[in-house]
């Protein structure tokens, strides 16, 4: 993304020059890249740090198996480290294996709605009726709420048309 507009003053010097609270932001924004990291939300909210430790089964595989395409592009901080090769150019590597993660995590999926339904004995039919469509129509939801919520009611009706 381009920096931020700089408001220069009379005498020639930008406003971050004179002000030091927002020269340390432009230069944490010019440091802050957006890679994916697995270190611990110290300075977030309780619920952050559960949100974390429940997704950590899932980020750990992932983050060691696809490389993050934010992470080395040239400018960044992340170039700089001792690992920045992996992600920026190995963007296909990355397409690849999202596709297969996608792919063990539905098989996953299905297979643990499946025994869930062998444990309550209910049909494979009736679970995957029930529980997979409205595993894969809930997503859709959500997304088409946030952007009727932003206003944009035509993107929300289109996507869940669409959808299905």
């Amino acid at each position: 993304p381009p920096p931020p507009p700089q408001t220069i003053m009379e005498n020639g010097e930008s406003e971050a020059e004179n002000n030091p609270e927002k020269q340390q932001q432009q230069e944490d924004d010019e440091e802050e890249d957006g890679a994916v990291t697995l270190a611990w939300p110290s300075e977030k909210p309780w619920y952050r740090q559960v949100l974390y430790l429940c997704l950590l089964p899932i980020m750990v595989p992932l983050v060691l198996t696809v490389p993050d395409p934010k992470r080395g592009r040239p400018g960044s901080k992340s170039e700089k480290e001792m690992c920045g090769w992996w992600g920026y150019k190995l963007w296909y590597v990355s397409f690849v294996m999202s596709i297969v993660w996608i792919a063990i995590w539905s098989y996953l999926m299905v297979w643990w709605v499946e025994r869930t339904g062998w444990l309550m004995c209910i049909p494979s039919v009736i679970m995957g009726l029930t529980f997979l469509a409205a595993g894969t129509s809930v997503p859709d939801l959500i997304t088409s709420y946030l952007v009727a919520k932003k206003g944009f009611g035509d993107m929300a009706l289109s996507s869940s048309i669409g959808s299905n």
